[in-house]
């Protein structure tokens, strides 16, 4: 009989999917060729980076807070230098092209939700990384759109 997952947090799941909002809208924008200008944005494919730069950096950060909490574990220095990973390629995503940039931004999405599958387990609920597999799958899937149309 298999377990019972445990309810996540709805305000959790609010701000999780919420946070898809920005890359769903902008992605739309740029593939669509909506301009923004009357908004004020100028270039919404460089406000879809800097944001994945963002979430990145956060998604990363899961583990810096799962670190502090296993002060006494073995995998506590792997969790803290594996939680300023994610923010460094983010950071050096920002210096290629803009279409590059989204693409190798989408792409790391992915492979921190198959790192955080496989070093999360057992630390995190499993509902989390369920959520963090819709969440990556929309998210990188926006930003590899975007690439192709920036």
């Amino acid at each position: 009989m298999q377990s019972e997952i445990p309810n996540f947090p709805l305000v959790a799941k609010a701000l999780g999917y919420g946070g898809v909002i920005p890359f769903v809208a902008l992605s739309f924008c740029i593939i669509a060729g909506v301009d923004l200008g009357s908004l004020g944005v100028t270039d919404a494919a460089d406000k879809l980076l800097g944001y994945g730069a963002v979430i990145v950096s956060f998604i990363g950060a899961v583990h810096w807070g799962i670190a502090l909490q296993s002060l006494h574990s073995k995998s506590q220095n792997r969790l803290f230098l594996y939680s300023v990973v994610p923010a460094l390629l983010a950071w050096v995503w920002l210096f290629f092209s803009v279409k590059a940039a989204l693409a190798g931004m989408g792409l790391t999405v992915l492979l921190m939700f198959f790192i955080d599958r496989w070093s999360l387990a057992g630390l995190v609920s499993p509902a989390y990384l369920k959520m963090r597999l819709h969440l990556s799958v929309v998210v990188a899937s926006c930003l590899l759109l975007a690439a192709l149309r920036a």
